[in-house]
């Protein structure tokens, strides 16, 4: 076979010899940091992180219907087909079934292992596309770090995301081995993995659809590379057929709404990597900055795979296209540190140091032959873990919260103190319905209508209004109850009740409800009444509707 492009080889160090390094023990370290990291967002709340309604809800109808698929999702009681990929609610319910614990902690901890394991998976990967070896540590660190590698797959939503990212990482792992092997089995397993893919997230199923193409064109393009990418398609799509064919009788091809009504601009990728903004660290772009170098010496060795798929995926995934660029941006962060500051280091210390063989002091001696040694790297890595995981802790910390019992408190009395038929707007004051969690658990947990949720409608159409809608009703949040009736008419929506949270924020040291002036204004107002009033939110109803 003919191979286009090998392993990716990095400028080898001038002592690589003494760094090949234990890289298996410092990707056991990585792996560990990783753990850790997550569990400090994860530990801090008794309740999944930011959002996972939606799925909430499909875990819980997939147990109602006895594990048979559902047509429709009981979520926000609209008629929602069930058309997401499924297995992720088959594993959550199935070890919420098993156990004495509830779903919602199965929805807490669920993810963060699959995150784990994924960067277990990219470590294989890596182990097959990066040489020397010595890249594969500060790789897999980059990738342990690196905050779109993680910050949505630990969320309650997380359960899909994460599994998504699992077996892709693996599939491109085997797709590798059979581009550059070409044995037949690899693709039995690629086949397997792209199912598995498929049946966990929808955004990761297109990342496969336009990398494995990326990866044959590069590593491959022969016939007998085509024939067995063709095998692992069919493959595939006969291990995915009991669900696809099934979702396609039910709905037609509504049920791929979400492929042309994504919700993000089509350029919105291509603009981030202008920006620059492939990375989303919070502050200090440390790892983006050691990704570029990476780059430079990609291109300058006439190795144009990861430059290549970076841009790739940029341009092809515009919704959520930075969760999947970590793969390769991580690889690149590890050649960059390998190739360009590794080597920087040891020169500027053999000009400042004494040599080994000096008379200084043996102190002196002692101490260059250890930063010239394989301690280097690890404290460069050591550094890079302390400093982005600072940043993330910080700069993520708004996002990667849960509802708080509170607030989870007046959804409770929603759903058993109003009509069943009753009909809600919620208030969160945030407009981004990405970051609204309390939007998205309230039709799960108060198991009411609300108007303005915006999770669920990619299946439905006109997710892009209803994104927009969600943003102008939350901006009423700082406005009068006048703003609500002119948002309901403009809409053509008619609510029963009004759900404001009490979520007060931290502004400059200062504890500022962003709501408190819709609050002050739906009291005064003698068209609204209120029916709850607790420290996570307040419930007014509208007058004359029972």
């Amino acid at each position: 076979m003919a191979v286009r492009e090998r392993a990716i080889e990095t400028e080898q160090p001038r002592r690589a010899g003494r760094r090949t390094l234990r890289g298996i023990p410092m990707a056991a370290e990585a792996i560990l940091l990783a753990a850790a990291l997550r569990l400090y967002f994860v530990l801090r709340s008794d309740f999944p992180l930011n959002d996972g309604g939606l799925f909430y809800s499909m875990v819980r109808d997939l147990q109602n219907a006895h594990y048979r698929l559902p047509t429709y999702t009981s979520y926000n009681l609209d008629g929602i087909p069930f058309a997401y990929p499924p297995l992720a609610f088959y594993l959550v319910g199935i070890i919420d079934d098993l156990g004495p614990w509830s779903l919602a902690g199965v929805m807490r901890f669920f993810p963060v292992a699959v995150t784990v394991l994924a960067l277990g998976a990219f470590v294989l990967l890596c182990q097959a596309m990066l040489r020397p070896r010595a890249a594969i540590a500060p790789a897999t660190f980059a990738f342990a770090l690196l905050p779109m590698a993680f910050v949505w797959q630990i969320m309650g939503g997380g359960i899909t995301r994460s599994l998504g990212q699992l077996f892709s990482i693996l599939a491109l792992w085997q797709a590798y081995q059979l581009y550059t092997r070409g044995d037949l089995r690899y693709a039995v397993s690629l086949a397997v993995l792209v199912g598995l893919t498929v049946m966990s997230h929808p955004e990761a199923a297109w990342f496969l659809a336009y990398s494995l193409p990326l990866f044959y064109l590069f590593l491959a393009r022969d016939r007998r590379g085509l024939i067995h990418s063709l095998l692992a398609g069919c493959g595939a799509l006969v291990l995915t057929a009991p669900w696809w064919v099934t979702v396609l009788q039910r709905h037609g091809l509504s049920a791929l709404k979400p492929a042309h009504d994504p919700g993000w601009p089509l350029y919105s990728g291509v603009v981030q990597l202008l920006h620059l903004d492939v990375t989303r660290e919070p502050t200090f772009t440390m790892l983006g900055g050691l990704a570029l170098l990476g780059a430079f010496v990609c291109l300058a060795r006439r190795e144009y795979l990861l430059p290549a798929w970076v841009v790739v995926i940029h341009v092809l995934q515009p919704r959520a296209g930075d969760q999947r660029a970590v793969i390769p941006l991580a690889m690149l962060a590890g050649i960059g540190l390998v190739s360009v500051i590794l080597p920087l280091i040891e020169r500027m210390l053999d000009v400042g140091w004494p040599s080994p063989s000096s008379t200084d002091g043996f102190s002196v001696r002692r101490v260059a032959a250890l930063v010239r040694g394989p301690w280097l790297l690890q404290i460069l890595l050591v550094s890079m873990a302390v400093q982005s995981a600072a940043s993330t802790a910080y700069g993520y910390n708004p996002l990667l919260t849960g509802l708080s019992a509170d607030e989870r408190a007046a959804m409770d009395w929603a759903a058993s103190s109003t009509p069943p038929t009753s009909s809600f707007i919620v208030i969160t004051g945030e407009p981004w319905f990405g970051q609204d969690k309390a939007s998205e658990w309230f039709p799960a947990l108060a198991q009411r209508v609300s108007m303005d949720v915006v999770q669920g409608y990619e299946w439905v159409g006109g997710f892009v209004e209803r994104i927009a809608r969600h943003e102008q009703l939350q901006a009423c949040a700082t406005q009068n109850s006048g703003c609500l009736e002119n948002w309901a008419s403009e809409h053509g929506i008619r609510f029963s009740y009004v759900y404001v949270t009490r979520r007060p924020a931290n502004i400059e040291g200062v504890l500022i409800d962003r709501t408190a002036a819709i609050q002050a204004s739906l009291r005064s107002d003698p068209r609204y009444e209120v029916v709850y009033d607790g420290p996570g939110a307040v419930i007014f109803r509208r007058v004359g509707d029972r």
